[in-house]
């Protein structure tokens, strides 16, 4: 009867470690798809703020030649 109780004990270990090992790697994903989103909305902010620039940059010089054309010629 001991015997039959270690064996279950065993089992039981068995299974408790493959459980902590699979809830780890599906915490791991987790973590790696976090971070990959993350990345990505980095990126999308980078580029979003580049565009935002450019059409800023865009508008003052639209501006410069509108000033330049209401000056009247010397």
């Amino acid at each position: 009867m001991q015997v039959n109780m270690v064996e279950q004990i065993v089992e039981v270990q068995r299974k408790y470690e493959e459980l902590q090992q699979q809830l780890r790697a599906e915490a791991a994903e987790r973590e790696a798809a976090a971070a990959a989103r993350e990345a990505e909305a980095a990126a999308m902010a980078a580029e979003q703020n580049r565009k935002y620039d450019e059409l800023q940059l865009q508008l003052q010089q639209m501006m410069q030649m509108l000033q330049q054309s209401q000056k009247p010629p010397s």
